[in-house]
This record gives C-alpha cells, structure tokens and sequence, in this order.
C-alpha cells in the first residue's frame, strides 16, 4: 500500500507541475480608463484586475484585450507572456533575494521550535498543488485561548505579489527576538494573541503567478456578496479561502490586515459597494493612524470601491461584512517584485504601524458573557450602535470591539437566552472599557451570523443591511435581492422534532417567494427543505434530516432587482427548541410493608413508569425512576389485595430512600359490606368504575390533587356501580374522597397514567 500512495502522490505533484500558473496566452496589461463610463464597462466585463498608482492593471487572454481595444479604450502591454516570465524564475519560484515558500517554513518551524512559550505553528488547511498552509500564533501562552484582543495579519494572497510575506516573516521574528528585550512588544504579546497567515497561497508564490493552481483569484472568492468574479465558481470555491474563513470564523479578531502589492494604498471596506459602512469611523481612524505611524510619506486610504477600484469576494469585505472584524488590505508597494534591496526597508516601514494595530487591537469596549446561573462562557453576538456584530470566544466567553471615543449602546443575543441592552457606555481615547454581561435563560434559537451571500449584479439601491437577520425578529429585514441568496449560521444544529424546525421570517406587509435549503456544514451540501411564502415553517424530517445547522435562503426572482429592498425580506430565522420531559434517571429504594402484620412483603411488586421490581426476601427493592423528578411509585400484592401509591422526589443520579406501606384494597371478607368501595381499573387511563358493596342511596365524589387543592366534586346516585371520566386529568396521583350519606368519608388514592 506504501508503494501505492508513492505513487499517487508522484502523479499528482506531476500534473502539478505540468500545469500552467497563468492562463495560456495570458498577458499583464495596463488600462487607461478616463471616465465612470469606460469604469463600469471594465467592471461589467468581468475582468481581473488591479487598481495602481494612476492606472488600472489587468491580466487577460488575447480574447479579452481586443474586445477591450474594440471599445476605445487605452492599453498597453507590460508582461506579454505571463506563463515565460513566471518560468523564468527558475526552481525557486521568487526573485533572488527573496524566500521561497519552503524557506518560509523553516523560519516559522524554527521560531515555533526555540519560543514554544510564546510561539505556535498551526496548520490552517491544504492550499491547490498539495501545499500546506500555516500560521503562527503569538502570544505569552500561546498553545491556550486567553481572554485577550486577537489580531490578524496575512500576506501571500496574491502569489506574485511578494513583499507581503517577506513582511509576515520578519514581524514574527521580532516579535520573538525581541520577548522579553523590548517592553512595547513584550507588552504586547503579553497581553494580546497575534496570529499570522504567512503565506495563504503557496501555490502562487511558487510559481509566481496571481493565481491558485485551479487559475482562481482568491481575493474575489470569499462568500461575502461574491459575484463570481476572478474565474471563481462559486463562494468559497477554493482550499485557500477556507482555510481563511476557518481562521477568521474560530477566532473573534478585532482587526485583521491583509498585506498587498502593486500600489501603495490602504483599503478598507467596502469593496462591491459604495457607501460607506456602519464602521467607517473605526475603519478610517485606524487607517489613519496605520499610515502616521508608517515610514511612508503620505500613504493614501479609503474605501476600496471609490479608493482603488470595485470587486465582489474580497476578504476584507468577508473579514468585516461576515465576522465584524475591521479588516482591511495594505498595498506595500507599486511595484509587486521590488528589489530585493527593497526588502528591508518596505519591512521598517510597515513594522511600527503593525505594532500599532497591535495595541489598538485592545481598546473600546471589552467584556465577558456569562450564564446568570452558572457563570459558564455563553457563546454570544454582540451589536454596538448600528454597526456590523460580533462575536465573542465561546470557550472564555470574552469579546473585544474597537471603537473610536464615544457613547455607546450594547446588546447581546445568545441562542436559548433572553436578550440584554446596555445604554450609555462611555469609550474614552486609547483605554478599554470593560462590561460584565450575564443571561438569563430562554428558550430561543435564531441566526448568529451570516456566512455567505449574492445580489446578483449588486444593488446599489438596496442597503445590503446582511445582519439584519441575525437574531430574533425586531421588523429590521436583509433584502436578499432578486434571485440572491444567503447562507446564514444558528451557532448549533438545529434538531429534527414533531412538527416544524425552523422558521423563516419575512418583514413585509406583501409575502414574497423563496427556496429553502438546509446543510451540515457553511458549504452545504444543500438539501431542499421546500419553498415558502412568507413566513414559513420547515420540517427537517421532509428532506431526511435529522439536524442542520447552517441554512441557505434564495429569493424566487420576483420583481425588479436594482429598487430598494428588492428579493426576499428576511427578518429572522428561528430554529425551535423542544424542552426535553425532566427525566430523574435515579433510583428508589425501599421496604415495602404489609398491612396485615405490619412486617416486609416478599414478592410485592414495585413499579415506575414503565420499570417494575419484585421485593425480596426482606420485603427491599430498588427500582430505576425514569419518569421525571416528582414520580409516582406503587406497590401491589394482588394475593391479599393489597395496594398503594406515593409520590416521591427523586434527584438525577440520586436513589431516594423511601418505604411503601400497603393498603388494603379489595378483600371485601375483611370489611363490611356497607360504605366500602373499590376502584377498578387502577392505575387508569380514560375511564375508572367506582364499585360499592351495597347500592348506595346517594353520595358525594371529590377528588383533589396532593396538596389537598379540589379539582372535582360530583354527586353519585343511588346504584352500585359509578363511571368516572379521566380524561381531563393529567397524569398524577390524587386522592378519591366518598362523603357517604350517614356522614361518613372514605378515600383511596387514584393513579392517572
């Protein structure tokens, strides 16, 4: 078998090799565009393509340039044979002077290896061509999850673009070095978890190319409002992207910065859209403050749709729109291959704004979130103000939000908890503040965040309010726009039950129509679970489910698609939580004892529910109570008809100690004849006959329940026989009284199944 998977595996890394990393006839071109115009047709095109200093830079196939020189617009060719110029870097795969991907290993591999304190190697996932993708997490205990602000850094992204790991590297080596040697990063990685994604695409460092081995831009196939831009299939097609999504998803960052090449710029969201974000106070502040404290002059930022140029699938619109992070991307340099002299000083210059984020990472608000009864971490969103929520660590229950000074309102949701609201929380400059937030319980699921989304084409017009959906109905909706779709999280499974499991719902005076789909994983696959009108419930049992956690909505395509609040109006979607019935699962142990002569019963037997025991030799017994904490036992020995019932409290994996003292029931040689009765059957379901000795004239019926509270008084004609109705009662012990009339009571206890 050994030789087998040799072999395999020669094979693959063979039609690795053999595969091209540019498209054939591939060329890197720049484009001149003058006005919004020639702008929008690039964009409607479909084009891969990058913003740079005063030009626009695109990598097209002879098809594609000379539908481009048709329309007018100015071109010039860089690089007329992008697949010759990667090969002409030889086995390396990079410019002299700068690590490859395997030497990049070494260096993160020997810093996890002499700082195993502060330093960790986490292998995040397997990248196109067999390439496994790191990241190194730094942090005074880094192998635990602390409550502390975590911070992102990646690079890499693009493999031609090779400053961004040289930056990775060098800033993980000076945080280890310089431990314990420099008190500002000493203080930092005491007190925060730096992660950073060295190299997310190997593939494309390796062979000097934009692209992963499939030929897909992976900074166009991230799911948040993806558009299929960048040869990408689908959202979240690709093993690199997930590997991202994984990290960003499993870990609650504050920011993340994601290191480019072949322009100097900062780029915050959004990317697809114009408008500015609920964030952009947050977002333009740290870029500010990222650029000041930078070597460079005047490193320009913004957003990147109106900044350098618009795209679908980004990561820092994933980063931000899907997970709350402020993320953004840092363009290092204008060219993307800077000589390796360049390094070093591209390196000074982006490390003190580095260290910055760093800090800034910690400050605004903070806080833990709690069980009110427990004190255990509760998995939570946070949303402050109107901007895009955030989650906190559900193993250590803490959250970390930076915001600028201000007042702010904070309100947590958390599945199977009643919401909380704190007003007036007062953020001053360079300080965190901290809040302490514990929940009550409640029976309640809803969406914890969203994970993926299309409007097909975008909708400028439509405010693409996403989170909206996030927790229980408020009348705020996210318009899904026409024939978009949504995958959204419940944070856990939703389970299949009686009747229906989820809930969609709409927040519209008119209904609209949708599909419905259900998945085990933010990828499906997607089973369907039906359409819906409206608010609609959904059983998991009509697609053979028996839980999902993840759903996906897509709008029916009614309507018209660039209006506002075009598609499906979604308010919320709710998953049902269905009490399970208090199960005891204790024990009860006792003597059953005979009224005849007051000693232990062999033989008597001893019943639960549905568990039952004989006594032994001693008259002992002890029988499993499965049937909730307040049980019902009894006890019977039909040979001398002897029986009775009590209640007993039983605690889970407790055994109660409790005896049982039999009644005389049915011996009617031992008892007059006159003013006795006996109840048959008993236990009873629907129906129970009341029988006397002797015909009564009259009597009076009143049972109660054990605490003596009257549920039924009858009157009993004259007869020897009476029917009792019990389907009105619950199931329970109670006490049967008989008022006879020479003024004489005599009860029995009644047991209801």
């Amino acid at each position: 078998m050994k030789w087998l998977l040799l072999t395999v595996l020669l094979i693959l890394n063979t039609i690795s090799n053999a595969q091209k990393p540019w498209r054939e006839g591939e060329m890197q071109v720049r484009i001149y565009a003058t006005d919004r115009t020639e702008l929008e047709y690039i964009r409607q095109a479909s084009l891969n393509v990058d913003f740079c200093d005063g030009f626009i830079r695109a990598y097209l196939i002879p098809e594609e340039l000379a539908k481009l020189n048709a329309s007018g617009i100015r071109t010039e060719t860089e690089i007329g044979n992008l697949n010759e110029w990667s090969a002409s870097f030889g086995p390396a795969g990079v410019p002299n002077g700068y690590y490859t991907v395997a030497q990049l290993d070494q260096i993160a591999d020997s810093l996890s290896d002499n700082f195993p304190d502060i330093c960790t190697m986490h292998s995040i996932g397997i990248g196109s061509g067999f390439n496994v993708i790191y990241a190194l997490k730094i942090s005074d205990n880094s192998a635990e999850d602390e409550d502390e602000p975590e911070i992102l850094f990646d690079g890499g992204i693009h493999g031609d673009e090779v400053g961004g790991p040289e930056n990775m590297i060098r800033f993980a080596r000076d945080l280890c070095l310089q431990y314990n040697y420099d008190p500002y990063i000493t203080d930092l990685v005491n007190n925060r978890e730096i992660w950073i994604i060295y190299c997310l695409n190997p593939y494309g460092r390796n062979n000097m190319t934009r692209y992963n081995q499939a030929g897909i831009d992976i900074n166009r196939d991230c799911g948040y409002m993806w558009n299929g831009e960048g040869n990408s299939p689908a959202a979240f097609s690709q093993p690199e992207t997930k590997a991202l999504r994984k990290v960003l998803s499993e870990n609650q960052f504050a920011i993340h910065c994601s290191y480019h090449s072949g322009t100097e710029f900062i780029s915050f969201p959004w990317s697809y859209r114009e408008d500015l974000t609920p964030d952009h106070a947050q977002h333009n502040f740290l870029a500010g403050l990222y650029a000041s404290t930078s070597g460079y002059t005047n490193i320009p930022f913004g957003p990147g749709f109106s900044g350098m140029y618009a795209i679908n699938g980004s990561t820092k619109d994933f980063g931000y729109g899907a997970m709350g992070a402020i993320s953004w991307s840092v363009e290092i340099s204008l060219s993307k291959q800077p000589p390796a002299a360049q390094i070093v000083p591209y390196y000074l210059k982006n490390k003190p704004a580095m260290l910055a984020m760093t800090e800034y990472a910690g400050y605004g608000i903070r806080g833990m979130v709690t069980d009110a009864d427990s004190g255990q971490p509760v998995a939570a969103t946070i949303f402050i103000n109107d901007f895009f929520p955030v989650s906190n660590d559900p193993s250590t229950g803490d959250f970390h939000k930076f915001l600028v000074p201000g007042v702010y309102q904070v309100k947590v949701t958390a599945n199977g908890y009643e919401p909380q609201m704190i007003s007036g929380v007062v953020v001053n400059e360079q300080e965190a503040t901290e809040i302490s937030i514990t929940l009550q319980p409640l029976a309640k699921q809803f969406a914890t965040r969203i994970i993926s989304s299309q409007i097909p084409n975008n909708n400028p017009l439509d405010e693409g309010f996403t989170h909206a959906a996030v927790g229980p109905p408020d009348s705020i909706q996210y318009s899904t726009g026409r024939f978009g779709w949504a995958v959204y999280d419940m944070g856990t499974p939703v389970v299949d039950g009686e009747g229906n499991d989820v809930i969609v719902h709409e927040n519209d005076a008119t209904p609209e129509g949708f599909q419905f789909y259900a998945g085990v994983s933010m990828d499906g696959p997607w089973v369907p679970l039906g359409t819906g009108n409206g608010t609609t419930g959904f059983n998991l049992a009509n697609a053979a489910l028996s839980e999902a956690r993840y759903f996906k909505i897509t709008d029916d395509g009614d309507g018209q698609s660039q209006v506002n609040n075009a598609g499906f109006d979604l308010d919320a979607i709710e998953g049902i939580i269905r009490m399970p019935l208090p199960d005891s699962t204790g024990w009860i142990s006792g003597t059953v004892f005979s009224p005849l002569d007051g000693e232990p019963l062999q033989g008597a037997t001893v019943y639960t529910g549905s568990q039952s025991t004989l006594t032994g030799p001693e008259g002992g017994f002890t029988v499993l109570a499965d049937t909730g904490q307040l049980v019902i036992i009894c006890a019977e020995y039909p040979a001398q008809f002897l029986f009775d019932c009590d209640s007993v409290i039983v605690n889970p994996g407790d055994t109660t100690i409790h005896d049982i003292y039999l009644q005389l029931m049915e011996n009617t040689s031992l008892r007059k004849a006159e003013n006795y009765f006996k109840l048959s059957p008993n236990p009873a379901r629907e129906n129970m006959l009341i029988s006397f000795g002797e015909a009564v004239k009259s009597a009076e019926l009143i049972i109660s329940d054990l605490s003596g509270r009257v549920l039924l008084q009858d009157h009993i004609p004259a007869g020897n026989v009476y029917m009792l109705d019990l389907t009105g009662f619950n199931s329970g012990l109670y006490f049967l009284n008989v008022d006879f009339r020479d003024g004489t009571r005599k009860s029995q206890k009644l047991l209801v199944l």
